[in-house]
C-alpha cells in the first residue's frame, strides 16, 4: 500500500514540473508574429516592469509573463539580490511578439532565450 501511495504523492509532483518545463515562449498562443533576436539592455522600471531596449535605436519592447516565461539565466541576472532597480543586463534575445510592430507604441514580447549576458550595476 505505501508503495502505491508514494507513487501517487510523486506524480502529483511531477506532473506541475513537468508541465512548467514544457511551456515556452514560443509556444504561447499569445505570441502574434514570428520570433526574432536583437542585441539589447534589459532593465526593471517601477510601473512598465521589464523592458528591452533594442541598442542602437530608440524602441522600447516591454516584456509580458515574466512570472511564467522568461529564461532561467536572465532571472538570475535580473533578479538576483540587491535593487532590481539598479541592474541592467546586456546580451543577446530571443524575443516572440504579443502584439505587432506599430510605429510610437511600445511592443509586447516575451524573451524565448538570452545569452551573452553582461550584468551592470547603475549608478545612481
Amino acid at each position: 500500500m505505501r508503495p502505491l501511495l508514494l507513487l501517487l504523492l510523486l506524480s502529483f509532483v511531477a506532473i506541475p514540473l513537468n508541465a512548467q518545463q514544457e511551456q515556452s515562449c514560443r509556444n504561447s498562443p499569445k505570441v502574434v508574429d514570428q520570433c526574432f533576436k536583437i542585441h539589447g539592455r534589459v532593465r526593471i522600471g517601477n510601473g512598465i516592469g521589464m523592458t528591452i531596449w533594442r541598442v542602437g535605436t530608440d524602441r522600447v519592447l516591454a516584456v509580458g509573463d515574466v512570472d511564467i516565461i522568461i529564461p532561467d539565466n536572465l532571472s538570475d541576472g535580473v533578479f538576483k539580490k540587491g535593487d532590481i532597480y539598479g541592474r541592467d543586463v546586456f546580451g543577446d534575445f530571443d524575443v516572440c511578439p504579443f502584439t505587432k510592430r506599430k510605429d510610437g507604441e511600445m511592443q509586447w514580447v516575451c524573451v524565448e532565450s538570452a545569452s551573452h549576458l553582461v550584468i551592470r550595476e547603475r549608478k545612481q
